[in-house]
């Protein structure tokens, strides 16, 4: 059986039960990030929450289920770690490295749950899908950038903004998955100035 990406179920009214609900979610990634999507139990799930596994069924009908609200969990956490909002200023050339940053150092956090949607989404077309749909977040957020670079002509206007931003967010992303779940050694300074640079000089910044 694998994860079903179809819609959540509705959160539950009482705030005791939001608190239950969300022990859970949080004990889940443990167990994920400890034994993997295929070992993990969800007796296990249920001891680290400290609730008995009926409670667990309360709240989720399957091991899936509770993998699909861990990861979308994942997902917000790590767009919203890389947001820049204000913090660098106006200058593109500083935002795009604090972009780069943010997410280098927030993909280290989750990297061991993160390897495990990895894994999922490589045998489950669903969830694949599901995981596809999630990084476009993170590519139409560069595309708006972009968009508005090339509008203030700081940018080259000539680039195609939807496949250049597709194409420097997989490098960020592939570099991510090679430094963390791969286990290449790089200093993560270096990097980030190096994909920074690379970034700015392809859509011509000056």
């Amino acid at each position: 059986m694998t994860p079903d990406a179809s819609a959540p179920p509705a959160p539950p009214a009482t705030a005791r039960g939001q608190r239950t609900r969300a022990a859970l979610v949080q004990a889940a990634a443990v167990v994920f990030e400890r034994d993997g999507f295929l070992d993990a139990r969800i007796v296990d799930i249920a001891v680290e929450a400290d609730v008995s596994t009926g409670t667990f069924y309360t709240y989720f009908d399957s091991k899936e289920a509770i993998f699909v609200e861990v990861v979308d969990e994942l997902i917000d956490e790590l767009y919203q770690q890389s947001h820049v909002g204000d913090m660098a200023g106006p200058d593109p050339v500083a935002r795009i490295a604090a972009a780069n940053r943010l997410y280098i150092e927030s993909f280290a956090r989750h990297a061991a749950l993160y390897a495990v949607v990895v894994q999922v989404a490589s045998f489950n077309s669903d969830f694949r899908k599901r995981r596809q749909a999630s990084r476009l977040a993170f590519v139409d957020r560069a595309t708006r950038g972009l968009r508005h670079l090339q509008e203030t002509g700081q940018a080259d206007r000539t680039l195609d903004a939807d496949l250049t931003a597709a194409m420097l967010c997989g490098m960020v992303e592939n570099f991510a998955e090679v430094r963390h779940l791969l286990g290449q050694q790089f200093d993560d300074d270096n990097a980030v100035a190096a994909m920074t640079d690379i970034w700015a000089r392809a859509i011509g910044l000056r």
